[in-house]
């Protein structure tokens, strides 16, 4: 027993297979330690390529924004109208026009990288849209042609093996318009004098090109002459649409507005001004709202206390637009000095690149207040969007003021004046919109006093009007 524990007790022999033990743990954290720095530098590396395959994958899309679309027609053989594939880079199940395949940065080769885009249509037969494009929206019922101004591009960009895939809603302010003439507010009061000349007044819902100078050549469907919204005007107790006809109330006045009756058929007077749900204040404040949103949209305060006392009538005046002599810029003045004061010179756009000019009007109770009024000897011509908000637009120009797109007049106690002297011509339609229904009578949402007066609806200006970059915006964006 006492040699036994003596064997148990002797320590001799240890030292060596604790070191081959130590020596082995050693070895093992070492590796290890190799192990993770040989495997960090690549992290780093897949993270560097990850961040730059995103980058690639963003400037697809900023690519396809101002390259692709821009102030193309959606619908255009560019886009939606051009040709078409399913599966494949569109993923399974979908349809798509392929914009870009391998495509590199300017200056660049594929070594740094490149990105592929895609254009697609929303479809109410892929649950995922309606989520993607907003509950409020609803979506095309095929894949082509688009209806709501919504498309959705996908960018994938690839570096060093890496991939990153973005999604983006692309969305258009859209106006469903009708007439050459809306009236959707909840006041549609008019007047008009009688023709001074055969051929001076028209107000015409046939489709007229931005270079007809005749006759229309345009294709698009008959609209109304005069539209109104659905319902009744509350201090006059008539429906909208009798309430904007009382302004034509001689077969003088009545021959100038031509456009479709209710069954589509080309007709005169009366029975061109119409009902129309299209549009309505609600509608008309969303687009408005999103369009002042826009960096890129001018925007000009018209305000009473650096107004003019009176100009062309009696009325004063917020702003003044005056020809300068080159027919798309303008000078847009008011009556304040220092920081008050606007002086300023504004480009009204030209067919390929329109503009947006905003005019942010002051409510006057009194109705007496012009947020715009338009002077000059000299042509102006302009393209795309105008609105002016809160206040009324009166046009006192001699020389001929021809806008090709959309006018708004929108908001408490506005109007659309057009002036004795004056000589005006819409080519797109014109949108009076009050949204007051307590403004007393006597003033009126439509009113026609002028020397040539003409509004005549264009499908090609209205387009181009809205299409236009600053009427595009990213309304969603999500990395896949």
């Amino acid at each position: 027993m006492n040699r036994l524990w003596s064997f148990m007790r002797n320590e001799r022999g240890v030292a060596l297979p604790l070191a081959m033990i130590m020596l082995v743990v050693l070895t093992m954290l070492t590796m290890t330690f190799m192990s993770l720095g040989s495997v960090e530098p690549q992290i780093s590396r897949n993270l560097s390529d990850g961040a730059r395959a995103r980058q690639l994958a963003e400037s697809g899309l900023e690519w396809a924004m101002s390259t692709q679309i821009g102030n193309n027609d959606l619908n255009g053989t560019t886009l939606l109208g051009g040709t078409m594939m399913s599966s494949g880079a569109c993923g399974t199940g979908y349809t798509c026009r392929v914009l870009a395949t391998n495509q590199t940065l300017p200056g660049l080769t594929a070594a740094q990288g490149w990105f592929d885009v895609t254009l697609r249509n929303d479809r109410d037969t892929i649950p995922g849209d309606l989520a993607l494009i907003g509950t409020n929206n609803t979506r095309d019922s095929s894949w082509t042609p688009d209806f709501n101004g919504i498309v959705i591009l996908t960018s994938t960009g690839t570096f060093n093996g890496a991939s990153r895939n973005v999604t983006a809603v692309i969305q258009r302010g859209n106006l469903t318009v009708n007439a050459a003439l809306s009236l959707p507010g909840v006041q549609t009061d008019t007047y008009s004098n009688a023709p001074p000349c055969a051929g001076c007044y028209a107000i015409d819902g046939r489709d007229w090109k931005i270079t007809d100078s005749s006759s229309p050549s345009g294709t698009a469907a008959l609209k109304f002459g005069v539209a109104t919204y659905t319902g009744i005007q509350t201090n006059t107790g008539l429906s909208y649409e009798a309430n904007a006809e009382a302004g034509f109330n001689t077969a003088a006045k009545q021959g100038y507005v031509q456009g479709k009756d209710n069954s589509g058929v080309l007709t005169t007077g009366l029975n061109t001004i119409e009902e129309d749900p299209s549009l309505n204040p609600t509608v008309i404040q969303t687009f408005l709202t999103n369009l002042a949103a826009n960096p890129m949209t001018q925007i000009l305060n018209s305000t009473q206390a650096c107004q003019y006392p009176s100009g062309g009538s009696s009325k004063p005046e917020g702003l003044r637009m005056d020809a300068t002599g080159t027919a798309n810029v303008v000078t847009i003045t008011n009556n304040c000095t220092g920081a008050s004061q606007i002086n300023q010179t504004v480009n009204l756009g030209t067919v390929t690149s329109p503009a947006m000019v905003y005019v942010k009007g002051e409510f006057d109770p009194s109705s007496n207040f012009i947020g715009m009024a338009v002077n000059g000897s000299q042509s102006i011509t302009g393209y795309g969007i105008l609105v002016v908000e809160d206040a009324d637009m009166s046009f006192f120009q001699s020389g001929q003021f021809q806008w090709n797109g959309i006018v708004i007049v929108s908001g408490r106690n506005v109007g659309a004046g057009f002036r004795g002297g004056s000589n005006t011509e819409i080519r797109g339609a014109l949108i009076g919109n009050e949204t007051n229904s307590s403004e007393v009578g006597g003033y009126f949402e439509f009113l026609n006093q002028s020397s040539t007066m003409k509004i005549r609806y264009g499908k090609e200006a209205i387009d181009l009007a809205l299409r236009g970059l600053y009427n595009t915006r990213l309304s969603v964006y999500r990395e896949n």
